[in-house]
Protein backbone atom coordinates (compact mmCIF):
# COMPACT_ATOMS: atom_id res chain seq x y z
CA UNK A 1 0.00 0.00 0.00
CA UNK A 2 2.85 2.42 0.84
CA UNK A 3 4.43 1.94 -2.59
CA UNK A 4 1.11 2.64 -4.30
CA UNK A 5 0.71 5.82 -2.24
CA UNK A 6 4.23 7.01 -3.18
CA UNK A 7 3.64 6.32 -6.88
CA UNK A 8 0.24 8.04 -6.77
CA UNK A 9 1.71 11.06 -4.97
CA UNK A 10 4.57 11.35 -7.48
CA UNK A 11 2.20 10.99 -10.43
CA UNK A 12 -0.13 13.61 -8.98
CA UNK A 13 2.85 15.92 -8.39
CA UNK A 14 3.99 15.71 -12.01
CA UNK A 15 0.46 16.23 -13.36
CA UNK A 16 -0.11 19.23 -11.08
CA UNK A 17 3.26 20.68 -12.08
CA UNK A 18 2.31 20.58 -15.75
CA UNK A 19 -1.04 22.21 -14.98
CA UNK A 20 0.60 24.93 -12.86
CA UNK A 21 3.19 25.62 -15.54
CA UNK A 22 0.55 27.47 -17.54
CA UNK A 23 0.65 30.16 -14.84
CA UNK A 24 4.44 30.55 -15.11
CA UNK A 25 4.70 31.38 -18.81
CA UNK A 26 5.60 34.99 -19.43
CA UNK A 27 7.95 37.06 -21.51
CA UNK A 28 10.36 34.82 -23.39
CA UNK A 29 14.02 35.60 -22.73
CA UNK A 30 17.27 34.02 -23.76
CA UNK A 31 19.78 33.70 -20.90
CA UNK A 32 22.68 33.90 -23.33
CA UNK A 33 21.78 37.50 -24.17
CA UNK A 34 20.97 38.62 -20.62
CA UNK A 35 22.97 41.21 -18.76
CA UNK A 36 23.51 40.29 -15.12
CA UNK A 37 21.92 40.31 -12.67
CA UNK A 38 18.51 39.17 -13.92
CA UNK A 39 15.67 37.16 -12.40
CA UNK A 40 13.47 34.27 -13.43
CA UNK A 41 10.66 32.36 -11.79
CA UNK A 42 9.06 28.93 -11.83
CA UNK A 43 6.19 27.05 -10.23
CA UNK A 44 6.36 23.37 -9.32
CA UNK A 45 5.31 20.53 -7.09
CA UNK A 46 7.18 17.79 -5.29
CA UNK A 47 6.62 14.80 -3.09
CA UNK A 48 8.49 13.04 -0.34
CA UNK A 49 8.21 10.44 2.36
CA UNK A 50 9.21 10.44 6.01
CA UNK A 51 9.03 7.25 8.04
CA UNK A 52 7.88 9.30 11.02
CA UNK A 53 5.25 11.40 9.24
CA UNK A 54 4.30 9.54 6.05
CA UNK A 55 4.07 10.89 2.53
CA UNK A 56 3.52 14.52 1.68
CA UNK A 57 3.22 16.85 -1.29
CA UNK A 58 4.73 20.31 -1.65
CA UNK A 59 3.83 23.15 -3.97
CA UNK A 60 6.36 25.90 -4.59
CA UNK A 61 6.80 29.23 -6.36
CA UNK A 62 10.39 30.38 -6.79
CA UNK A 63 12.15 33.60 -7.69
CA UNK A 64 15.70 33.09 -8.95
CA UNK A 65 18.29 35.87 -9.00
CA UNK A 66 21.03 35.09 -11.54
CA UNK A 67 24.22 36.97 -10.57
CA UNK A 68 26.36 35.37 -13.28
CA UNK A 69 25.92 32.56 -15.80
CA UNK A 70 26.93 30.06 -13.08
CA UNK A 71 25.63 31.59 -9.77
CA UNK A 72 21.93 31.70 -8.78
CA UNK A 73 20.22 32.75 -5.52
CA UNK A 74 16.93 30.83 -5.34
CA UNK A 75 14.09 31.81 -2.99
CA UNK A 76 11.10 29.47 -3.07
CA UNK A 77 7.96 29.89 -1.04
CA UNK A 78 6.32 26.51 -0.42
CA UNK A 79 3.25 24.86 1.07
CA UNK A 80 3.46 21.29 2.42
CA UNK A 81 0.36 19.13 2.64
CA UNK A 82 -0.01 15.94 4.70
CA UNK A 83 -2.96 13.59 4.88
CA UNK A 84 -2.70 13.00 8.64
CA UNK A 85 -0.68 15.92 10.05
CA UNK A 86 -1.02 19.71 10.14
CA UNK A 87 0.05 21.36 6.90
CA UNK A 88 2.64 24.16 6.94
CA UNK A 89 4.35 26.70 4.71
CA UNK A 90 7.69 28.44 4.54
CA UNK A 91 10.63 29.72 2.54
CA UNK A 92 13.63 27.87 1.11
CA UNK A 93 16.55 30.14 0.32
CA UNK A 94 19.68 28.74 -1.34
CA UNK A 95 22.80 29.66 -3.28
CA UNK A 96 23.33 27.42 -6.30
CA UNK A 97 26.29 27.08 -8.65
CA UNK A 98 26.29 25.24 -11.94
CA UNK A 99 26.60 25.34 -15.64
CA UNK A 100 25.02 24.21 -18.83
CA UNK A 101 25.19 24.11 -22.56
CA UNK A 102 22.98 24.76 -25.54
CA UNK A 103 22.77 21.79 -27.86
CA UNK A 104 21.29 24.01 -30.59
CA UNK A 105 19.08 27.12 -30.80
CA UNK A 106 16.11 25.28 -29.29
CA UNK A 107 17.56 22.71 -26.84
CA UNK A 108 19.66 23.19 -23.71
CA UNK A 109 20.65 21.32 -20.56
CA UNK A 110 21.98 22.61 -17.24
CA UNK A 111 22.96 21.34 -13.79
CA UNK A 112 23.14 23.24 -10.50
CA UNK A 113 23.85 22.32 -6.90
CA UNK A 114 24.28 24.11 -3.61
CA UNK A 115 22.98 24.59 -0.12
CA UNK A 116 20.56 26.72 1.78
CA UNK A 117 18.22 27.02 4.72
CA UNK A 118 14.52 26.22 5.17
CA UNK A 119 12.33 28.48 7.35
CA UNK A 120 8.89 27.11 8.26
CA UNK A 121 5.68 28.32 9.89
CA UNK A 122 5.94 25.48 12.44
CA UNK A 123 9.50 26.40 13.51
CA UNK A 124 11.08 23.28 12.05
CA UNK A 125 13.92 25.17 10.37
CA UNK A 126 16.84 23.25 8.86
CA UNK A 127 19.79 23.53 6.50
CA UNK A 128 19.58 21.62 3.23
CA UNK A 129 21.57 20.57 0.19
CA UNK A 130 20.00 20.36 -3.26
CA UNK A 131 20.86 19.49 -6.83
CA UNK A 132 18.87 20.06 -10.00
CA UNK A 133 18.97 19.09 -13.63
CA UNK A 134 17.21 21.44 -16.01
CA UNK A 135 16.36 20.90 -19.65
CA UNK A 136 14.84 23.33 -22.10
CA UNK A 137 13.19 22.90 -25.47
CA UNK A 138 12.12 26.14 -27.09
CA UNK A 139 10.43 28.26 -24.44
CA UNK A 140 9.62 25.34 -22.10
CA UNK A 141 11.85 24.38 -19.17
CA UNK A 142 11.62 21.29 -16.98
CA UNK A 143 13.58 21.18 -13.70
CA UNK A 144 14.06 17.94 -11.73
CA UNK A 145 15.28 18.62 -8.20
CA UNK A 146 16.35 16.58 -5.17
CA UNK A 147 16.63 18.26 -1.76
CA UNK A 148 18.01 16.73 1.46
CA UNK A 149 16.92 18.41 4.71
CA UNK A 150 19.33 18.09 7.66
CA UNK A 151 16.90 18.31 10.61
CA UNK A 152 19.21 16.29 12.83
CA UNK A 153 22.03 18.82 12.32
CA UNK A 154 20.08 21.47 14.25
CA UNK A 155 19.00 19.10 17.03
CA UNK A 156 15.44 18.80 15.80
CA UNK A 157 13.60 15.62 16.82
CA UNK A 158 12.51 15.10 13.21
CA UNK A 159 14.50 12.76 11.06
CA UNK A 160 16.29 14.01 7.95
CA UNK A 161 14.17 14.10 4.77
CA UNK A 162 14.56 13.80 1.03
CA UNK A 163 12.24 15.69 -1.34
CA UNK A 164 11.96 15.02 -5.07
CA UNK A 165 10.29 17.69 -7.18
CA UNK A 166 9.57 18.66 -10.77
CA UNK A 167 9.05 22.24 -11.95
CA UNK A 168 7.86 23.32 -15.35
CA UNK A 169 8.10 26.89 -16.58
CA UNK A 170 8.46 29.13 -19.57
CA UNK A 171 11.78 30.75 -20.26
CA UNK A 172 10.81 33.71 -18.14
CA UNK A 173 13.16 36.45 -17.09
CA UNK A 174 13.28 40.11 -16.23
CA UNK A 175 16.02 42.63 -15.54
CA UNK A 176 16.46 44.76 -12.49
Amino acid sequence: MRRQTKVLTATTAVALSVALSIASFGVAADERSQSYPFWSYDIGVGSGYSSAEGSFAEGQAALNTHFTSWLNWRNAGFYRSYSDRDNFYGLDTSLLAGGGTRLNDQVGIAFEAGGGYRFTSVREHAPFAEAALRGSVGDVRVRANVKYLFYEAVGDERENEVIFSVSVSGRTAGRF
